[in-house]
């Protein structure tokens, strides 16, 4: 065998395997619903959208060079394959562009393709415990307004995400820097994590942290009364929690004083109605919606029903409630997006301003890359809708 043949064989090869591989991405991200397949794709095509296609490209000039070192036949494998993976790689991110324009998002292509954030080091301005609860320190990284008009900032109180199991503040440092960056001050804080189950105890947590917010006010020249509950995930539905819950009276502080209504709520992919992960056993990879949700509520919808209703704001929407912005993949593999269109529904009909950003083709933690598309068409919405709803005083 002389070295022209074996180095046609070694192009043949990388070409079809490579084609192969991007196909199947592409299929995955097409095709959601595909076992194993369809998470791969979602999660992918969520983070490198252009990326994709870019290695789909690749995979024609690989085919290309392998036909003309003469391997017709693999090479019009690897040709074929390739060509469908950037025709279907288009679909996605032409419906993204699509959806960017609709919310009027500019897309930085730069950004997109570095994928993690500017100054994605920058640590948060301090960190203080701000309660100990049964033996368990609770702390508050602070992000402090990267620029001042003189006045008081709104405070936002962030909760992360982690499946009410797991996960620790400034999990979404990124979402903190951005809003430090629009004249918000940030506390990024703890709370109890199951098990035992923490259904109750968490948003009391939460609302512990807001009650400290606001008898710290002067020291951080916040404004305590136009508080943005906010967080990814659990972290989400704990600020949709405390939405209601303060309003109710169903949610009360674990370390005494006084939570302040949030005066609006950001939410990215929140559980907004528990049971739907539970009935369609929805899994992210080895994550699935009925271990966390036994952890944290105990065990199905059947079993506890009226802790699947305190915690779902579906159930507790009313007149009154502040602004509530949500953001979610179409294609979430961990909380239904159902949910997050039966909800905005029944805002809507309760005349509660609200806004649901779709993000197409995109899964569960789409915004963990910050570069990526529906990352920027949410940073954009949510500036939009923060604006209008509140400010952060700080500008």
């Amino acid at each position: 065998m002389n070295s022209g043949t074996t180095g046609q064989r070694i192009v043949t090869v990388v070409s079809i395997g490579w084609a192969a591989g991007v196909f199947l991405i592409v299929l995955g991200a097409l095709f959601p619903s595909a076992p194993l397949l369809g998470l791969l794709g979602t999660v992918l095509e969520s983070f490198l959208s252009l990326h994709i296609l870019i290695l789909g490209v690749i995979g024609v000039l690989l085919a290309a060079a392998a036909w003309q070192l003469g391997s017709r036949r693999g090479a019009a494998i690897a040709m074929t394959l390739a060509a469908l993976a950037v025709i279907g790689a288009l679909v996605p991110l032409l419906s993204l562009t699509r959806a960017a324009s609709r919310y009027g998002a500019p897309i930085s292509w730069a950004d997109h393709l570095r994928i993690t954030a500017p100054g994605v080091t920058a640590r948060s301005n301090a960190t203080v415990r701000f309660a100990t609860i049964d033996g368990k320190d609770l702390h508050a990284d602070i992000y402090l307004p990267a620029r001042s008009g003189g006045g008081l900032s709104a405070p936002v109180l962030m909760m992360h995400p982690g499946g009410y199991v797991k996960g620790e503040r400034s999990m979404g440092a990124d979402w903190d820097r951005w809003l430090a960056g629009r004249g918000y001050t940030v506390f990024d804080v703890d709370y109890r994590l199951a098990p035992p189950v923490t259904w109750k105890i968490a948003a009391e947590d939460a609302a512990c942290a807001a009650s400290w917010i606001a008898a710290n006010a002067g020291t951080y020249h916040i404004d305590s009364e136009r508080m943005l509950a906010a967080g990814q995930s659990a972290g989400a539905g704990l600020a949709l929690q405390l939405a209601y819950g303060l309003g109710e009276g169903v949610v009360q502080s674990s370390c005494g004083g006084t939570a302040p209504q949030p005066k609006a709520v950001f939410a990215i992919y929140p559980p907004d109605d528990f049971a739907l992960g539970w009935n369609k056993d929805t899994k992210l990879g080895p994550i699935t919606a009925r271990k966390l949700l036994t952890a944290y509520l105990g065990g199905s919808p059947e079993e506890f029903p009226e802790r699947y209703r305190a915690v779902s704001a579906t159930f507790h929407v009313r007149a009154g409630l502040p602004p509530i912005f949500i953001a979610a993949g179409d294609n979430d593999h961990l909380v239904p997006y159902e949910g997050h269109v039966e909800f905005a529904r029944k805002l809507d009909a309760a005349g509660v301003p609200n806004e649901l950003v779709t993000i197409p083709y995109a899964d569960h933690g789409f915004d963990v890359a910050w570069g990526s598309i529906g990352g920027q068409i949410v940073q954009h919405a949510a500036g939009e809708f923060l604006q209008k709803y509140l400010p952060s005083g700080g500008q």
